[in-house]
């Protein structure tokens, strides 16, 4: 009787863990309903706007708001907050007008100093840190510190990660890449903002390195924080975020690096700054074989947000006008959901067309080799959005490039890396032409793709613009 008792116990107890367990995941889920919930309300009244050279106004309010935070110590608070009200400013209207925040640039400097306190001395004058909040598999925002730490083999690079964790998976597939070129990754172990920001500024005092380079996503609040102007002899903000707002783009204790040509004369604009211009780069592999191929094929390469948003005409209706006017395929290369790539599907079949020549390829560790492997006739730039360091790839294999702009394309969404030498498009009815002269002047588009790359992205330009942007004063 009495082992039926105390089975009847370990029920009841497996029960109410069970129950116990039910109700602090629904306790989870209300209380994080609630934060959204209060985060929409905070946020409802938001209106920013910009000015005609990129500056984001009307946001006093939130400003003072989170300046308060600071003001009583709470960096946590802050931090949050700083990260909240900086992604709600990323969206659309802003989008490719506005990239700077000064308001929001100030505060940060301010509680920089106050993590931050004192200048470190600088203890390894062959030591760089990059500070980054992820990686990424596809896209150049990870492909940029690979190549400078490719570029400059006689520094040591260290990179510095401030939102990712040992077990997420990008980490595991780039560590090949990341040691080919020496490139050494630290995680953050603190949880909670305020630690990590502290906890970034430590390791970074403690290691004394000659420069400090910024990758930082614009919201990362962490890492602009974390780092103040004086932690090392250099700090580089290198300028990512080229078609929306981020943190640390005004910030005048940095050193202002743009990477795209359209970037840079919106920054150069402002004089303050002493904004330069570092124009990405490319491993040299070589050149396409181009052959004799009719009907043509292409190429295109990008982030899946890229291929989506408002335009003139979408992704689809490029694409379907591409094939009705001799196009055979267009390889699509990096991973998209699968959502995005039905409704594409859909799209090209309700415009007369075969969804089946778009070819849907996963993501690649080198889009250039890629490139020769395929050895296509043309690359298509990403559209609406157009890419930089993708397309920088595809002018270093010598492939020409066709670029859809239409008349109300704003100039910081598609920014023109080829130096106009692509062929441009503003509307389908142009499409045919287009075509027809990258069939008949294949030949020539090529060559002049590889003398760009030649003169103004090729490795040995690169290192020349990096060593002058770290060392100003030799």
């Amino acid at each position: 009787m009495g082992g039926y008792v105390v089975r009847g116990q370990e029920i009841a107890r497996n029960q109410l863990g069970i129950l116990l367990g039910l109700l602090s995941r629904l306790k989870y889920a209300l209380l994080t309903k609630i934060s959204e919930t209060r985060r929409r309300i905070r946020y409802a009244k938001l209106h920013p706007s910009s000015t005609k050279d990129g500056v984001i106004f009307g946001i006093d309010d939130y400003v003072a708001s989170i300046a308060v935070s600071l003001e009583r110590g709470n960096i946590e608070l802050f931090l949050k907050r700083l990260a909240e009200l900086t992604g709600k400013l990323l969206s659309h209207p802003l989008r490719g007008r506005a990239l700077f925040i000064p308001e929001l640039d100030e505060l940060t400097r301010k509680a920089s100093l106050i993590i931050s306190p004192f200048r470190n001395p600088p203890k390894d004058s062959k030591l760089l840190v990059h500070v980054a909040t992820g990686v990424y598999p596809i896209g150049g925002h990870t492909r940029v510190i690979e190549d400078i730490a490719a570029t400059l083999p006689d520094y040591r690079h260290m990179l510095i990660i401030t939102a990712m964790y040992k077990s997420h998976p990008a980490l595991a597939s780039l560590k090949p890449r990341f040691d080919d070129v020496g490139l050494n990754i630290h995680l953050l172990q603190c949880l909670k903002r305020a630690e990590r920001a502290r906890e970034l500024s430590s390791l970074i005092g403690s290691l004394g390195p000659h420069a400090v380079l910024l990758h930082a996503n614009q919201d990362d609040s962490i890492a602009y924080a974390a780092v103040a102007g004086s932690v090392a002899p250099r700090v580089l903000y290198l300028h990512h975020a080229d078609h929306m707002p981020s943190l640390g783009a005004t910030r005048l204790d940095y050193a202002h690096v743009d990477l795209t040509p359209a970037c840079h004369v919106v920054c150069a604009s402002h004089p303050h700054l002493r904004a330069a211009l570092l124009n990405l780069t490319a491993k040299d592999i070589g050149t396409v074989q181009l052959v004799e191929r009719h009907p043509i094929i292409g190429v295109t390469c990008g982030s899946p947000h890229k291929y989506a948003g408002p335009s003139e005409f979408s992704y689809a209706q490029l694409l379907s006008a591409m094939f009705s006017s001799g196009v055979a395929r267009v390889l699509h290369v990096g991973d998209m959901p699968s959502s995005q790539m039905d409704q594409i599907c859909a799209d090209i079949t309700a415009n007369g067309q075969d969804p089946s020549r778009v070819v849907f390829l996963p993501n690649t560790p080198s889009l250039a080799t890629k490139l020769v492997e395929i050895s296509p006739d043309f690359y298509l730039t990403s559209h609406p959005i157009g890419s930089g360091k993708a397309t920088v790839e595809a002018l270093s294999v010598g492939l020409p490039i066709l670029c859809a702009c239409p008349a109300s394309t704003l100039p910081l969404l598609s920014p023109d890396m080829t130096f106009n030498t692509s062929v441009l498009i503003s509307a389908l009815g142009q499409i045919p032409a287009a075509i027809h002269r990258l069939e008949t002047e294949k030949r020539t588009l090529a060559k002049r793709s590889r003398e760009i790359y030649e003169t103004h992205y090729s490795p040995r330009t690169f290192r020349e613009g990096l060593l002058l942007a770290i060392n100003p004063d030799h």
